[in-house]
């Protein structure tokens, strides 16, 4: 059963990413570029491990020859001009 509470997203990349670096290969390199700004986020602290975990497993797996995974937090407005240029995106809940 999912339990969303409100996090910080900066912190939960932070503190999964020792973990996701052992899960790649030694040719793969991790980045993780965290914005001073970024807002917490509601969400489910496991589910959201679980999702940047699989991401690094989908990436190492995906990166045969090797390469760099970048995990990047940042704010964004899911304006209409947002929608306009994702148009497969649902519309944000207000």
């Amino acid at each position: 059963m999912l339990q969303p509470k409100v996090v910080d997203l900066n912190a939960a990349v932070t503190g999964i990413e020792r973990l996701l670096g052992r899960v790649l290969r030694e040719d793969i390199q991790l980045r993780c570029t965290l914005a001073d700004d970024a807002g917490a986020v509601r969400v489910d602290p496991g589910q959201l491990e679980q999702v940047l975990m699989n991401l690094a497993v989908n990436a190492r797996d995906a990166m045969s020859q090797g390469g760099q995974l970048t995990i990047e937090t940042g704010n964004v407005d899911l304006d209409e001009a947002y929608m306009q240029a994702h148009p497969w995106r649902p519309p944000a809940a207000t």
